[in-house]
């Protein structure tokens, strides 16, 4: 069983609001993904589940729902009827999520509770057709609960497709000399204990091949200049890393407040453009 993990920092909702746009733009680097995901069901024949057909919902599980995003993004390009099982340990979240859904018209079903009940959950919810999704979150999770994630997937053989995982690339136009030192530092605040951080999407795909899941993974970085959303993302984007910096290397405290008083000047100013690297990667169990 994963170990129960709350995490000491729950993401806020309006950071939620802040990134949606910009992770709705790098997604769609992802479409190829969904393409395979869909050509792999259509070659699956839906047997193993007694009384199912492949004209029954697909089961989706989305880990770490938060407040819907990714569910909102998802389910346009995704084929046929679906069932939304939204997971997440944020019961105010989790609400908004689920109201959010429902007033849409969509079919879901809320779970409080963490990643390590994954495989509660599957069994609960039989299907032709199931796919375990989360968007922004592995980097959050342990070492250990990407490999136990990896180990349920490939016992229930469900696919996977993790969204927008950070990869570490983050690159800031024009450049500033305490970049490297504070962006550092927030680095090395990821990978605090045994957090996967960065490296998420190598130990993902890793754990995931060890189990004889075939795995694609492709860049979906955010490009933030002029957008109209531009200017409020990257003022949170800076504002929380020079936080964090701080928090993890105290000595940087006055290096770090420098660094965000020119950066959100430059952001003021229009001058500031962002490349911060993120990847999607879908695993697939073997067909047959």
């Amino acid at each position: 069983m994963m170990q129960h993990s709350v995490p000491d920092r729950p993401v806020a909702g309006d950071w939620l609001a802040l990134r949606e746009p910009a992770d709705a733009a790098a997604r769609e680097h992802s479409l190829p993904l969904i393409d395979r995901l869909v050509r792999h069901w259509e070659e699956r024949p839906p047997a193993g589940v007694p009384g199912s057909s492949a004209a029954e919902p697909v089961v989706v599980v989305d880990l770490g729902a938060g407040t819907g995003a990714n569910r909102a993004w998802l389910a346009r390009h995704l084929p046929g009827p679906q069932r939304w099982i939204l997971l997440d340990h944020d019961r105010e979240l989790l609400d908004q999520a689920v109201a959010a859904a429902r007033a849409e018209g969509a079919d879901v079903v809320p779970v409080l509770a963490g990643v390590e009940e994954l495989g509660r959950v599957l069994s609960e919810h039989p299907a032709a057709r199931r796919l375990v999704t989360c968007s922004a979150l592995l980097d959050l999770l342990t070492r250990q609960q990407i490999r136990e994630l990896a180990r349920v997937l490939a016992e229930e053989g469900v696919p996977a497709l993790f969204a927008l995982t950070v990869d570490g690339e983050v690159l800031l136009d024009p450049p500033h000399h305490l970049d490297p030192s504070v962006l550092g530092a927030f680095e090395d605040h990821q990978h605090r204990g045994e957090l996967a951080g960065t490296d998420a999407v190598r130990l993902a795909a890793e754990a995931l091949r060890e189990h004889g899941t075939a795995v694609d993974v492709t860049p979906t970085p955010w490009w933030i200049a002029d957008q109209a959303w531009a200017r409020p993302l990257l003022e949170r984007f800076l504002a929380d890393r020079a936080d964090a910096a701080v928090e993890h290397r105290p000595d940087l405290t006055a290096e770090a407040h420098a660094w965000l008083r020119t950066r959100l000047v430059d952001c003021a100013r229009g001058r500031l453009r962002a490349t911060v690297g993120h990847a999607d990667l879908l695993g697939l169990p073997p067909v047959g």
